[in-house]
């Protein structure tokens, strides 16, 4: 091999390396995004299943007591709640670019 025939192939090596290391970032901050975005999804889902959501008359204090009931990882239904959420979101996320994929040319 020569020298020239070296360089190409590094540089063919750097741009695989850049398109990767761009995708790899990419799905980084998608999966830092969904798992923001499905803390609040998952409280207003936990709060409406909850029991004490028949009683109309809670006092405000007894409502953040709750919240931070279901925060403090007390509830185990807000932890299924929220994996829900992020495995929802993030499918959503992967089926919206497969069609992007396929029909965007």
């Amino acid at each position: 091999m020569d020298l020239k025939s070296i360089k190409e192939e590094s540089g063919k090596i750097k741009k695989i390396y850049a398109a990767v290391k761009k995708a790899v970032s990419k799905e980084f901050l998608w999966i830092l995004f969904i798992m923001a975005i499905s803390i609040p999804i998952a409280l207003t889902a936990s709060y409406i299943i909850s029991a004490d959501v028949h009683i109309v008359n809670a006092k405000i204090a007894h409502d953040i007591e709750e919240v931070s009931e279901i925060i403090t990882n007390k509830q185990p239904l807000f932890r299924v709640l929220y994996g829900m959420s992020v495995v929802g979101i993030y499918f959503s996320r992967m089926v919206t670019a497969a069609i992007k994929t396929q029909f965007v040319k």
